[in-house]
């Protein structure tokens, strides 16, 4: 069974990762949750990864995490980061690692949440598969 996301889980790992980022950089940050989005967020992911299948539920997941953080902002900051540090938490968590940097230039992850993020009203199916894909390559069984 694969676990499901809650907003505890997502806002606590925001928080984490915008006070390491000010702590490290000195740059203020904006903690906070806009609830709406939130909300919206959190229906979204748990509504995927049905299957029954663990590693397919968990790739689906896993790419919604990234992709409705991206496309609904629920965070005052750090939205990104924060759907890519979930996303390594959520497998971790289920027993798989993810191999993305979320602090590394890393180009063709950034240019696919960028496209998300303008698409504004709906997750983009065709820049999902391509995610999906992408965290497909750098998802790795965890060894007991």
């Amino acid at each position: 069974m694969v676990m499901k996301i809650h907003e505890r889980y997502l806002t606590e790992t925001n928080e984490q990762i915008l006070l390491r980022h000010k702590k490290r950089t000195g740059e203020p940050v904006h903690i906070g949750v806009i609830q709406k989005n939130m909300d919206e967020v959190l229906s979204m992911i748990n509504n995927v990864g049905n299957s029954g299948n663990k590693e397919q539920d968990l790739l689906e997941i896993t790419t919604h995490v990234l992709g409705v953080i991206t496309l609904k902002q629920p965070f005052m900051d750090g939205n990104r980061r924060t759907g890519i540090i979930a996303a390594g938490k959520f497998l971790r968590d289920n027993g798989y690692d993810l191999d993305i940097d979320p602090e590394e230039t890393n180009s063709e992850l950034r240019s696919m949440l960028r496209k998300i993020k303008d698409q504004l009203l709906t997750l983009n199916p065709e820049v999902m598969e391509q995610m999906s894909f992408y965290i497909l390559k750098r998802m790795r069984k965890r060894e007991p």
